[in-house]
């Protein structure tokens, strides 16, 4: 039990970090890391979706009090995205274990491009909200975190630069809004039929907790395409590990 705690204190505090650094990449890194504790993955996509919602709302709070989360693309996103989150639930019953451990690698790969790809480009420029395209999105991020587990800051951040006049930090801030509300309804939606370990829970949030106040501070100085960059490396990392760990063994 006391190993179960450290370890998840350890991985909720690597999700929060991740968090606060950049508003995404959190569960990309989780999910990996909760499967490796021998969590079956229904479980491991349940309460990566905990630790996401937790971690997420405790960094959205403080930048919420220095206005940086904006409270019109939040609603869109999460009205879209939560019952896009039980679709995403239920479908994910139905597909075979080794299908959904190979679109998570191919989407943790996909990500880790895109982000190396745009850490060194210019912000494009901005425009006026634009409410269609990020209901679109908020309801494919649903999906994606009912399926697999993910919180969809990684679609959120880029949405929220194209789509309104908001600042890399405000999209960032703002996505964790998001990521808080969608992935939490997820985890209400999945511990209705189930009982993950408290000792797991409790030490993803306590993690969580202190990792995303650091990411929050660490933000503020550090720059943003070197944080990229390594976090892309990260990613690749995981992604073979995963399968090297599920598929090929």
């Amino acid at each position: 039990m006391e190993l179960l705690l450290i370890e998840a204190l350890a991985i909720g505090a690597i999700l929060g970090l991740l968090l606060g650094l950049t508003g995404a990449g959190g569960s990309l890194v989780a999910l990996p890391l909760l499967l490796s504790l021998h969590l079956p993955l229904r479980d491991a996509i349940g309460v990566s979706l905990g630790a996401v919602a937790l971690s997420a709302a405790i960094g959205a709070i403080p930048r919420a009090r220095q206005g940086l989360v904006a409270g019109r693309p939040v609603l869109l996103l999460a009205l879209a995205g939560l019952p896009g989150n039980a679709v995403g639930q239920w479908v994910g019953r139905y597909i075979p274990e080794p299908a959904l451990i190979l679109g998570f690698c191919l989407l943790v790969l996909w990500s880790a491009w895109r982000m190396w790809r745009g850490a060194g480009l210019p912000k494009g420029k901005s425009g006026p909200l634009r409410s269609a395209p990020l209901v679109a999105i908020g309801a494919g991020v649903g999906l994606l975190s009912g399926v697999m587990g993910v919180g969809g800051g990684f679609l959120v951040v880029p949405a929220l630069l194209w789509f309104t006049p908001l600042s890399m930090l405000a999209a960032t801030a703002t996505s964790m809004a998001v990521i808080a509300l969608v992935s939490g309804g997820g985890f209400l939606l999945y511990i209705t039929g189930a009982q993950p370990p408290m000792a797991l829970l409790g030490g993803l949030a306590a993690g969580g907790a202190i990792g995303v106040l650091c990411g929050n501070q660490l933000a503020l100085r550090l720059r943003g395409a070197t944080l990229q960059r390594l976090f892309a490396l990260m990613l690749v990392a995981v992604s073979l590990s995963l399968a090297a760990q599920k598929l090929l063994a």
